[in-house]
C-alpha cells in the first residue's frame, strides 16, 4: 500500500510538472508583418482559458530597425496594455474576443534601401508559463499528507 501512494505521488507529480510546460507554451496570437513604408493592423482573437499572457512585440530590424512602432491589446471594454516600442507587457484575460492593434513606419530614406523601406516585425501573445517551483511546491505538498496520513495509522 504504501509502495502504490508513493508511486501514485511521484507519477501525479511528475505530469503536473510536464503538464504545466507544456499549458505555458501555448500561443494565441501570431503575426510575423513584412511591410514597406507603414502599417496599421487590428485584428481579433479568442482566449480559451483564463490566465496571465503576454504579449510580445519584435522588432526584426531587416535592414533597418523601424523608426516608431507599437501595440495594444483591448477587451470590449478596457484597454489591457500597449507598448510604443519593440518589448512586452502582461496581461490577465478571461475566455473570450480581444483585440490587438499595431502600428509601424519603416525608414524610407534609409540609403541602402533605395526608394522603399522594407521592416519586419511580430506580434505574438502567449500564455506565462506557471513556474516549475508550483508544481514541485504541489506534490511536496501532497506527499506531505501522505506521510502524514502514515504516521496516523
Amino acid at each position: 500500500m504504501k509502495k502504490a501512494f508513493k508511486m501514485a505521488v511521484m507519477i501525479v507529480g511528475a505530469w503536473l510538472f510536464t503538464a504545466g510546460n507544456s499549458w505555458a507554451s501555448t500561443v494565441v496570437y501570431d503575426q510575423v508583418e513584412l511591410f514597406q513604408t507603414e502599417t496599421i493592423f487590428t485584428d481579433s482573437f479568442e482566449i480559451f482559458d483564463a490566465g496571465s499572457y503576454m504579449a510580445t512585440l519584435t522588432d526584426f530590424e531587416f535592414p533597418e530597425p523601424m523608426i516608431e512602432s507599437g501595440m495594444s491589446v483591448v477587451s470590449a471594454t478596457k484597454l489591457l496594455g500597449s507598448l510604443k516600442a519593440p518589448g512586452s507587457f502582461n496581461f490577465d484575460a478571461m475566455p473570450g474576443k480581444y483585440f490587438v492593434t499595431f502600428y509601424g513606419f519603416a525608414d524610407v530614406s534609409a540609403p541602402q534601401l533605395g526608394q522603399y523601406g522594407i521592416e519586419i516585425s511580430s506580434v505574438e501573445i502567449s500564455q506565462v508559463p506557471v513556474p516549475a517551483a508550483l508544481w514541485l511546491f504541489g506534490s511536496g505538498l501532497i506527499g506531505l499528507v501522505g506521510v502524514m496520513r502514515r504516521n496516523n495509522c
